[in-house]
């Protein structure tokens, strides 16, 4: 059986159970509040009637009982009560319902309290012959019972009263049953439309089915709420980040401090992040994409994250990239040097040959000055060969690249590896000349110091500066001045810097100046 026909029977059987209780609960409560109401009435009337002098008097004296008969039916037809009966201390009646029966003993029984110790009670009775209220009260004259009245009302009377009542209580009930069943139909309808119509097999299977895939992916999947609750995770995410089974439902924030900050950012700012590098520590990379859960409504309710490992494919990009920046160099020294043969031949050609060796001299000189200071003071082969491709890439794009001589890199911090001091460096240095190439005279000055504190970097160049208006906005990702897919390099090296702890510093005096310094112990 489907789930929504098991949902309307469940709840109609409980509605039906519910509303059928109350029902009788409630007619059995009204026939005896009305019973016990009517017992009332008939005892005050049979009091009344036991305090008439005319008939205290006639069953003192042994009257003639048509006198009493004649004072009961004089007022008998104006109540609802017809069962009126008058007995004296042997039970013989002095009044009845039908007088043919005057003079004779009661003999339907329940008189025996009140004539025998003058008990003043209420009886219901029911038998096969009649169904009645009475009340019993004795009769005193000077002090003395002398007899007692019986005031009956006979049920059937009062349910006739009542029938109007009963019949309206009656459809109430059956509308409130029809109600009942038609909303459990509507709520069982709205509750299977909530699921999609799926049934409990299949929503267990789809269960199953989603924890296999995550659990399966090569991808670390963790997604919070709206309120930074951790609502899931599969077991990449899981190795990567620390987490513990029991963790579902705490704060993301007590997760590594730069992930949870980016979660934190995409759900306040209910602005997706894609492609992402967060630098777990010093050997894992994570590559991150943070898209906003919403609602049927289109409301955000939470942030699912997925991320990959880039260590060992940034391991093979570094790789392809020195080989990159080897060819780079190689072409622009190519250049370069070819450019030099030329002035070097015209100049033979001319016959001008102290001019030749004078130039050749020269560019010896300048050759040997930025190889001793690369050779001597740069011990690291990789910044080394990174300086000396963006030396050649400069000349020849006319701009003078200086590596100052008091440079001397030894140490590097443990925060940060040679790569990504050349990822610094290459990225400074490339902004520098692609501003310095639109002017005459460009002049770059590089200058690399370590000691037992911290490595310091300077990228100094005579460049136009930076624009005040775009100051505070240099490091974020994708902002750029320049057309293009560009605004990657500058939000590269705040996030290098960053995560080893070091500060950067820009001065604009006559161009622009890069301080940076990263302590040599980092936590």
């Amino acid at each position: 059986m489907k789930l929504q026909y098991r949902l309307t029977i469940f709840i109609s059987s409980i509605i039906i159970i519910i509303i059928c209780g109350l029902g009788i609960a409630s007619y059995y409560m009204i026939k005896n509040s009305i019973e016990t109401q009517m017992g009332n009435n008939a005892m005050d009337l049979a009091v009344t009637i036991a305090s008439m002098d005319r008939i205290k008097e006639a069953l003192a004296n042994k009257d003639d009982y048509q006198i009493v008969q004649n004072t009961i039916d004089s007022f008998r037809d104006k109540t609802r009560f017809q069962y009126i009966i008058v007995m004296d201390m042997n039970g013989i009646k002095y009044s009845y319902p039908r007088g043919k029966s005057l003079g004779k003993k009661y003999n339907d029984g329940g008189e025996e309290r009140v004539l025998k110790y003058g008990e003043a009670y209420i009886s219901k009775d029911r038998n096969v012959l009649i169904s009645a209220i009475r009340a019993f009260v004795p009769i005193y004259y000077d002090g003395q019972q002398v007899g007692a009245v019986l005031v009956g009302l006979l049920t059937d009377t009062v349910y006739k009263e009542l029938e109007a009542h009963i019949l309206i209580f009656k459809i109430t009930l059956a509308v409130g049953l029809l109600i009942g069943i038609i909303g459990a139909a509507i709520l069982a309808n709205l509750i299977k439309r909530t699921i999609f119509g799926l049934e409990p097999r299949e929503i267990a299977l789809l269960l199953g089915q989603r924890d296999l895939i995550l659990q399966s992916l090569k991808h670390g999947i963790l997604a919070i709420d709206k309120e930074g609750k951790i609502i899931l995770f599969n077991r990449v995410a899981k190795e990567f980040l620390n987490l513990k089974d029991d963790d579902i439902g705490k704060k993301v924030s007590s997760m590594n401090l730069r992930y949870a900050d980016e979660m934190m950012k995409a759900l306040f700012n209910e602005e997706a992040i894609y492609n992402q590098e967060i630098k777990l520590c010093q050997d894992i990379t994570l590559m991150c994409s943070h898209t906003l859960l919403k609602n049927h409504k289109d409301e955000v309710i939470g942030v699912v994250s997925s991320f990959e490992d880039l260590t060992e494919v940034k391991k093979m990009a570094e790789e392809l990239t020195g080989i990159k920046r080897m060819t780079s160099a190689l072409r622009a020294q190519n250049h370069e040097f070819m450019n030099k043969l030329h002035t070097i031949s015209g100049l033979i050609q001319l016959e001008e040959y102290e001019k030749a060796l004078e130039y050749i001299s020269d560019i010896s000189h300048q050759r040997q000055v930025i190889s001793e200071v690369l050779n001597k003071n740069i011990k690291n082969p990789h910044i080394a060969g990174l300086l000396l491709a963006k030396y050649n890439k400069a000349a020849e794009s006319k701009i003078s690249l200086e590596i100052d001589r008091d440079s001397c890199l030894e140490k590097i911090p443990d925060s940060i590896n040679p790569d990504e001091i050349c990822s610094v460096i290459g990225n400074l240095i490339e902004n520098s000349i692609e501003e310095l190439v639109k002017l005459e005279n460009g002049k770059i000055i590089v200058k690399l110091n370590s000691d037992n504190n911290g490595l310091k970097i300077r990228v100094q160049d005579n460049g136009p500066g930076i624009d005040k208006d775009v100051m505070d906005k240099i490091f974020e990702r994708g902002f750029t001045t320049k057309p293009g897919n560009r605004g990657i390099g500058l939000s590269i090296v705040k996030q290098i810097i960053d995560y080893a702890q070091g500060s950067i510093e820009i001065i604009q005096d006559n161009g622009v100046i890069w301080d940076i310094f990263i302590p040599m112990k980092g936590s």
